[in-house]
């Protein structure tokens, strides 16, 4: 029984984790568990963050389809780093603006 209860409150935990976006080290500090383990029960539970929208967590904005490639190209070639590229695209609104 006790470690039934563990279990609904482990997937309680992780669950409400992913749906408030926390990062994926304070979920698996919450729980005790390695960051390997807890990706492996959030699998199970059917709550992974897709690559993409990992991305998007990791920057903290998001890159809309039509501009992406510039995105990209201002990335790779123009080694600019992912706040910068957001600023040139107007993507970051009352920011302020890139020195040079």
């Amino acid at each position: 029984m006790n470690a039934n209860l563990k279990t609904e409150a482990r997937r309680k935990i992780i669950l409400d984790g992913y749906f408030n976006n926390e990062p994926l080290k304070n979920i698996a500090a919450k729980v005790g568990c390695s960051l390997a383990s807890l990706k492996v029960t959030a699998s199970k539970l059917g709550c992974t963050r897709t690559p993409k929208h990992a991305a998007e967590f990791r920057r903290g904005f998001h890159v809309p389809e039509q501009k992406l490639r510039d995105y990209r190209q201002l990335m790779i070639a123009g080694q600019y780093r992912a706040r910068e590229c957001a600023l040139i695209l107007g993507l970051l609104k009352g920011q302020s603006s890139v020195s040079e």
